[in-house]
C-alpha cells in the first residue's frame, strides 16, 4: 500500500508500515465490526515523502551520530523545520479533501482527534505509547498544522532516547497521522484483558473518569479502578477515585488550557454502572479473542454508546521490577515515609534531595530509602545487614543483640563528636523551651512569602534547608523536627523504670503516662473543627445552609447570609491558623485547605450530626490516668525513702513530662515543617501561573512534573512547551502506574523478620496481625475512608479503617472509637493523635482498606496489635 491517504475500511493490521501501529489496528478493527468512529490515515508515504521534499535526511545523520549533551538542540532543530515546512500543495489538498467527505458524512458539526501513528510503534517488544502526540478538537483550519506536529513528534527527546535504546534507526521510522471524528464523551476509559501490575490472565482491569480519555491518557487524573472476574466477569474490586479534573467533550471559548476541574460532588460520585462495565469488559475480551493476545483498549462512551478507539498489545505485564539496576542495599525507612503513602512527584523528590543526605537516603522510583551499608558504617557495633535493615524498617521494635565493634569504634567517636558540634548545642538549646517557640516561624515564613526575591528553590534553603546556625531555635523547624524524636529514648527509659520497679502494672502504663499532653497543634486543630461545628449548630441559617447545600457551593451561599457574620469570622481565623494543611501535605503537588475549604466545611458538616461531646473521652483518659498515677505512688511506698523524699516517683514522673514534651515537639514540628512546604508550593503555583500565561505549560499541575533545572530551563526561555510536553506526559503516566504498586521493603537485603508478623489467623477466627500504636481495646462497626476530603461521615463510635493518616485526617478521631491503619509506625501522626485522644490504634497492618469492608464488625486490640473480624457479613465496598 503506497497511498498518501488511506480510508478505515481500506485498512488492516498487515498495514503497519503505511498506516503505523494504531493506524492499522484501527483499520482492522473497523474492518471487524467493532464501533470505531470513522476516520482515515495521512499514510507513512506521505510522511516520508515530506520529509523528503524538506531534505530532512540531512539532520536525521546529524542526529544518529549527536551526543547524548546534543540530542535535545538537534531534535528541536528537527521539529522547527517540519512545523514551519509547508506541506506540497497536491498532499494537503487530498488531505482537506479526504477531511471534508468525513464530515459529510458524519455531520457537519464534528471535530477529529489527529492521532500520531509511527511505524516502529506498538511492535512486539517495543512500545511507544504517550511517546508521541495526540491532539484534540482540530477543525479544517487547524489540521494540516497538526498533522505536521504528529510527524515532528517523531523527534522528541524521549521517542528518540527510546528508539535509540531498541536499535531503531532515525532516518527508518516514518509517523502515519490518524484523523478521526472526536467522540465528545461523557465518560473514557482504558481496558486491560490482563492485570498489568500483578499480572494474572484472570483480571480484566478498567480505568475511568469524566470527560476526554485525554486526562487519563496523560496522566492528569487517577480514575475509578474496576477488577473483573474473567469467569463469569463477577466485579472482584471496586475503587472510586477523586477525579479532581476532566477534559470536557467541548472546550470553552477563549480558554487556555483543555483541564477543568470537575464539580465536587461529581468527584466521588462512580462513574460506570454495572451494564456500563459489561460491555466494555465485554468489549474488550473480544479484542482480546481477536488478535490473539492481552489488549490495552481506550474507550469512550456518548449518549450511553461506547465507541473504541484504539486496541493494542499490552508489552509490560507484571509487577515493575523496582530494583533493576539498583546497586546497594536500601529499606523503607517508616519514620520518614509512613505518610508518602504515594511515590512523589519528580518536583517534589527534588526538594526532598536538599534535605536528607544522599549517601545515607535515596529516592528510588519515587519512595524514600535509607542506605543499609550507610547506616551500618555509622554504628559502633557489630550487627548483619538482616537485622539492621529489620531494625531500620520496624524502627521502635525492641532491637537485637549487638556487640560493640572496637575496631569501628575511634572512627564512631569522631563523627559523633563532629555530630554534637553540628547538632550538640541545637539539641540543648531545644531543652525545656515554652511550648510556643516555634510560633515565630510562621513570620518568617510570611516575610519570605512576601519578597519575591525568594524563589522556590531560595525558599527551600531558607525556611527548611539551609537554616543559620545563629538564627533563634523557633526558625529551625527541621533541626526541631529531627531533635524532637529522643521522646522515644526517653519512652525506653519510662518503660525499663515501671517494669523494674512496678512488673506487676498494666502493660499500657508507660503509654497512659505519656497521654493527654495538651498544646498538640494537629489535635487543636480537630477540636477547631469540632468549635465551628457548635457555632454552626447555633445559628439555624448556618446550619440550614451547611445541610441543604454541597460542601463546593455552600460558601458562597454563606457568604450571602448575615447571620453567618459570625461563623465566617471564626472560619477565618481557623483557615489563617491551619490553612496551610491538606491531605497528602508532605507532596507538593496537593492543593491546601487556604486554597479550597471544601473539606473543611465537610468535616464541619459531618461534626453537625454528632451529638457525643468529643471533650467528655478526653476528660475519662484524664481520669483514668490520674487513678494510674495513684497506683503507682502506692506500689512504690514500700521502697526505702519513697514516702519521705519519693525518688523513684519523680524519676517516673519527670521521664514521663520528658518523653510528653518531646511527643509534642515531633508532631508541632510537623505543623510548621508543613508551613515551609506551603509557602514553597506557593512560589511553585506562581511561576506555573506565569508560565502558563507565556504558553509554556498548558495545564495546572503540569509543573510538578519538571526538575528544578528544567523550570530554571523554561524561565530563561531555553525550553518551550513543546520541549517539556512528551516528558511531562510521560512522568505522569509513570507516577500513576507507580501509585498503583507497593514498593518493596528492601533492596538488595533481606529482612529478619520482627517480633511482628504479617501473618493472618492469629487466633481462631479472622483476625490480622499489625503493630500496636496506642493502646487499649475496643469493639465497633468498621467505616473504611479513603479519602477525608471527600468521605467525612464517620458516625460516632465507628472504627476508622483508613490507608494512611496525616493531620488532615485529625478530626475523624474525634468521633472514631478506634483506629486501624495500612501504614504507620508507634512513633507514627495516628499513634500520637490517638494516645491523645486515648483511642486504641493499630498500624502497620497491610491491605487493611481491601481486608475489612464498611459494615464488619471489629475488634482493635491496641496493647496486641491485632484486629479481628467479629461478624462475617460484608457492607457496602468502599
Amino acid at each position: 500500500m503506497t497511498a498518501m491517504i488511506v480510508r478505515f475500511e481500506e485498512i488492516s493490521r498487515k498495514d503497519v508500515a503505511a498506516a503505523g501501529g494504531k493506524g492499522a489496528n484501527l483499520g482492522e478493527l473497523a474492518g471487524q465490526g467493532f464501533p470505531v468512529p470513522p476516520g482515515f490515515v495521512v499514510s507513512a508515504h506521505a510522511c516520508e515523502s515530506f520529509f523528503k521534499a524538506i531534505e530532512l535526511y540531512k539532520e536525521l545523520d546529524a542526529l544518529n551520530s549527536a551526543s547524548p549533551d546534543e540530542i535535545d538542540k538537534q531534535c528541536r532543530k528537527i521539529r522547527e523545520i517540519i512545523e514551519q515546512a509547508e506541506i506540497p500543495l497536491d498532499l494537503s489538498e487530498e488531505i482537506l479533501a479526504t477531511h471534508a467527505e468525513l464530515v459529510k458524512k458524519s455531520g457537519n458539526n464534528i471535530v477529529c482527534a489527529v492521532r500520531s501513528s509511527a511505524t516502529a510503534e506498538d511492535l512486539g517488544d517495543a512500545s511507544f505509547a504517550g511517546q508521541h502526540a495526540t491532539y484534540y478538537y482540530v477543525d479544517k483550519d487547524r489540521l494540516l498544522t497538526m498533522v505536521k506536529h504528529c510527524w515532528a513528534s517523531l523527534f522528541s527527546p524521549e521517542a528518540v532516547s527510546y528508539r535509540t535504546t531498541q536499535g531503531i534507526d532515525h532516518g527508518s521510522v516514518f509517523m502515519a497521522a490518524v484523523v478521526q471524528e472526536m467522540i465528545l464523551s461523557e465518560i473514557s476509559g482504558v481496558t486491560f484483558t490482563a492485570n498489568p501490575v500483578s499480572g494474572s490472565r484472570d483480571e480484566i482491569v478498567t480505568e475511568s473518569s469524566w470527560g476526554m480519555g485525554a486526562a487519563i491518557v496523560d496522566g492528569r487524573v487517577t480514575p475509578d479502578h474496576y477488577i473483573v472476574e474473567r469467569d463469569g466477569f463477577k466485579l472482584r474490586e471496586k475503587r472510586i477515585a477523586d477525579k479532581r479534573f476532566m477534559v470536557p467533550p467541548r472546550l470553552e471559548k477563549g480558554s487556555a488550557t483543555r483541564l477543568r476541574e470537575v464539580p465536587h460532588g461529581m468527584r466521588q460520585k462512580e462513574t460506570l454502572s454495572p451494564d456500563l462495565i459489561l460491555k466494555v469488559t465485554q468489549l474488550a475480551v473480544r479484542a482480546e479473542e481477536h488478535f490473539g493476545n492481552p489488549q490495552d483498549i481506550e474507550w469512550a462512551i456518548a449518549d450511553g454508546q461506547v465507541y473504541m478507539l484504539q486496541s493494542r498489545s499490552i508489552t509490560v505485564m507484571g509487577r515493575e521490577d523496582i530494583e533493576r539496576d539498583i546497586k546497594g542495599q536500601y529499606v523503607v525507612f517508616k519514620p520518614l515515609i509512613e505518610n508518602f503513602t504515594d511515590p512523589v512527584t519528580p518536583l517534589t523528590a527534588d526538594f526532598y534531595q536538599l534535605f536528607f543526605a544522599p549517601p545515607l537516603f535515596r529516592i528510588i522510583k519515587g519512595w524514600l530509602y535509607v542506605n543499609v551499608k550507610v547506616f551500618k558504617a555509622i554504628l559502633p557495633v557489630k550487627i548483619s545487614d538482616e537485622d539492621l535493615a529489620a531494625l531500620l524498617y520496624d524502627f521502635g521494635t525492641k532491637p537485637p543483640d549487638m556487640k560493640l565493634s572496637w575496631l569501628k569504634l575511634p572512627y564512631c567517636l569522631c563523627l559523633a563528636f563532629f555530630a554534637y558540634l553540628t547538632f550538640g548545642v541545637f539539641y540543648s538549646r531545644t531543652r525545656g523551651l515554652p511550648g510556643n517557640f516555634m510560633d515565630m516561624f510562621r513570620k518568617l515564613a510570611e516575610k519570605v512569602d512576601q519578597d519575591p526575591a525568594f524563589g522556590p528553590l531560595e525558599t527551600s534553603e531558607r525556611l527548611l534547608a539551609g537554616t543559620k546556625i545563629f538564627d533563634p531555635a523557633g526558625h529551625q523547624v527541621f533541626l526541631v523536627n529531627l531533635s524532637a524524636p529522643r521522646y522515644f529514648f526517653s519512652m525506653r527509659v519510662l518503660e525499663k523504670l515501671l517494669h523494674r520497679w512496678l512488673p506487676d502494672l498494666r502493660d499500657d502504663a508507660a503509654s497512659l503516662l505519656c497521654s493527654g499532653s495538651k498544646g498538640v497543634l494537629s489535635a487543636e486543630m480537630g477540636r477547631g473543627i469540632w468549635t465551628l461545628a457548635k457555632e454552626a449548630k447555633q445559628h439555624k441559617p448556618v446550619r440550614d445552609l451547611l445541610e441543604k447545600h454541597k460542601p463546593e457551593k455552600v460558601l458562597a451561599e454563606l457568604k450571602a447570609e448575615q447571620k453567618a457574620k459570625d461563623f465566617l469570622e471564626l472560619l477565618d481565623r481557623f483557615l489563617v491558623k491551619n490553612g496551610h494543611r491538606g491531605l497528602k501535605e508532605l507532596e507538593l503537588r496537593s492543593p491546601r485547605w487556604e486554597e479550597n475549604p471544601v473539606s473543611v466545611l465537610g468535616m464541619i458538616r459531618n461534626y453537625m450530626l454528632v451529638e457525643t461531646d468529643p471533650g467528655k473521652h478526653e476528660k475519662e483518659v484524664d481520669k483514668t490516668r490520674d487513678e494510674l498515677e495513684k497506683e503507682i505512688q502506692i506500689n512504690l511506698a514500700n521502697y526505702p525513702l519513697e514516702r519521705f523524699f519519693k525518688p523513684r516517683w519523680r524519676m517516673i514522673r519527670h521521664m514521663a513530662n520528658v518523653t510528653k514534651y518531646f511527643a509534642r515537639m515531633r508532631e508541632n514540628s510537623r505543623f510548621y515543617h508543613i508551613m515551609g512546604f506551603h509557602i514553597i508550593r506557593k512560589k511553585i503555583l506562581r511561576l506555573e501561573d506565569e508560565f502558563m500565561r507565556q504558553g509554556k505549560l498548558k495545564c495546572k499541575g503540569d509543573i510538578f512534573f519538571l526538575h528544578i533545572k528544567e523550570i530554571d530551563r523554561l524561565q530563561t526561555g531555553e525550553l518551550a512547551w513543546r520541549d517539556v510536553e512528551d516528558r511531562i506526559r510521560e512522568r505522569r503516566m509513570e507516577h500513576i502506574r507507580r501509585s498503583k504498586m507497593t514498593p518493596p521493603k528492601s533492596i538488595g537485603v533481606k529482612m529478619k523478620k520482627t517480633v511482628r508478623t504479617d501473618a493472618r489467623d492469629v487466633e481462631e477466627g479472622e483476625a490480622f496481625r499489625g503493630q500496636p500504636a496506642s493502646p487499649g481495646s475496643y469493639e465497633g462497626t468498621a467505616h473504611v475512608i479513603l479519602d477525608p476530603s471527600i468521605d467525612v461521615e464517620l458516625k460516632p463510635g465507628e472504627v476508622l479503617i483508613a490507608p494512611y493518616t496525616d493531620p488532615a485526617w485529625t478530626p475523624l478521631f474525634l468521633t472514631a472509637g478506634a483506629a486501624v491503619v495500612e501504614v504507620g509506625s508507634y512513633l507514627s501522626h495516628a499513634g500520637t493523635v490517638a494516645r491523645e485522644f486515648g483511642m486504641p490504634c493499630v498500624v502497620d497492618l497491610p491491605d487493611c482498606t481491601k481486608r475489612i469492608h464498611n459494615g464488619v464488625r471489629v475488634q482493635v486490640d491496641g496493647d496486641q496489635g491485632i484486629v479481628r473480624l467479629i461478624s462475617e457479613e460484608k457492607g457496602e465496598d468502599p
